[in-house]
């Protein structure tokens, strides 16, 4: 704004008084205050913390089984399908138990993975 005597512009926020003839402006602009337009989200209680913990764990938790079992399933008709031709027996265990194990951990971590994404996404308390 400008001084009202001598028309200098003055910056409110840092002085009061014009600097050019340190005359006290009487008009002010004063900032309206309003009420803060989002709400503001109360802090969690022990309990409610509690009962979050247990809910990330227990969808984790049925997360890394259904992660593992159609992991595993669809593995298994992928394998038996193509790589294993028909017919023919597999001499050794080794192949297919290195398929089935890599199919297992990786299951088991994507759906532990997705669980929790997925509990975090959706919260039981809010």
């Amino acid at each position: 704004m400008n001084c009202e005597s001598c028309n200098t512009t003055i910056d409110y926020r840092f002085q009061t008084n014009c600097a050019h003839c340190e005359s006290e402006q009487a008009s002010l602009p004063m900032p309206l205050i309003q009420a803060p337009t989002a709400s503001v989200e109360k802090r969690f209680t022990w309990t409610r913390r509690v009962i979050s913990l247990a809910y990330i764990l227990t969808i984790s938790a049925a997360g890394m089984i259904s992660g593992t079992v159609v992991l595993y399933i669809a593995t298994a008709f992928t394998v038996t399908a193509v790589l294993i031709p028909l017919g023919v027996p597999n001499p050794g265990c080794g192949t297919g138990c290195l398929i089935g194990f890599l199919a297992l951990a990786s299951g088991a971590f994507l759906g532990t993975v997705g669980g929790t994404v997925f509990a975090m996404k959706h919260p039981v308390c809010k």
